[in-house]
C-alpha cells in the first residue's frame, strides 16, 4: 500500500490522533505527558506537522518548531527550547518529534518536511546509543532530481 503524508487540521481529534501514535513509541512514550501534549499541540496548532497514512492507519509523526537562529543555536547549547509562547521564527526549522512505523516512512516524512522549509536551516538534537548528545545543522536546499533536461524543440 503507498504512504500518503499529509497535514491535518488543527483541532482536539488530530491531537489525540498524534499522541496515540507518539505514545506506543520510544522515546515519547516515556516523556512526561504534559511536556509532550503540550508540544504536539502547539506543533499542529502552528501548521508544523505532517502524519503518514497507510490507507487509514497512521504510520508516521513529524512535527517542528520554528525559530530564529539566535534562539536554536541557544536551545543546541542548552538544551533547553524557547517558550511555547513565542511567536515562529524564520531561520531554522527545529525537529521535535519524528516516528514512524518503518524507516522508509520517515525518510518521506522527513523529505516532505524538508519540501515545505526549503531555504532555512534544519536542526534538531539525536542521542546516540551511547547516550551521546549530538546537534545536527544543515541547510535545506531545494531537492534535485536526476531527470535529463527535456530536448529543446524538435
Amino acid at each position: 500500500m503507498a504512504i500518503t503524508i499529509r497535514a491535518l487540521d488543527p483541532s482536539y481529534t488530530t491531537l489525540g490522533i498524534a499522541l496515540h501514535f507518539l505514545a506506543r513509541r520510544a522515546p515519547f512514550s516515556a516523556f512526561r505527558f504534559g511536556d509532550l501534549t503540550q508540544t504536539v499541540d502547539d506543533q499542529i496548532r502552528r501548521g508544523h506537522a505532517l502524519f503518514a497514512f497507510d490507507d487509514r492507519r497512521v504510520v508516521g509523526y513529524l512535527g517542528w518548531h520554528l525559530y530564529g537562529l539566535a534562539e536554536a543555536r541557544e536551545f543546541a547549547r542548552t538544551g533547553r527550547p524557547p517558550p511555547l509562547d513565542r511567536p515562529d521564527g524564520a531561520d531554522v526549522a527545529w525537529v521535535m518529534t519524528a516516528a514512524a512505523a518503518a524507516p522508509e516512512t520517515l525518510v518521506a516524512l522527513v523529505e516532505a518536511g524538508k519540501a515545505r522549509n526549503i531555504g532555512r536551516r534544519a536542526m534538531g538534537v539525536r542521542y546516540k546509543k551511547t547516550g551521546r548528545r549530538v546537534v545536527f545543522d544543515q541547510l535545506i536546499a531545494p531537492r534535485r532530481t536526476n531527470a535529463a533536461a527535456p530536448p529543446d524543440g524538435p
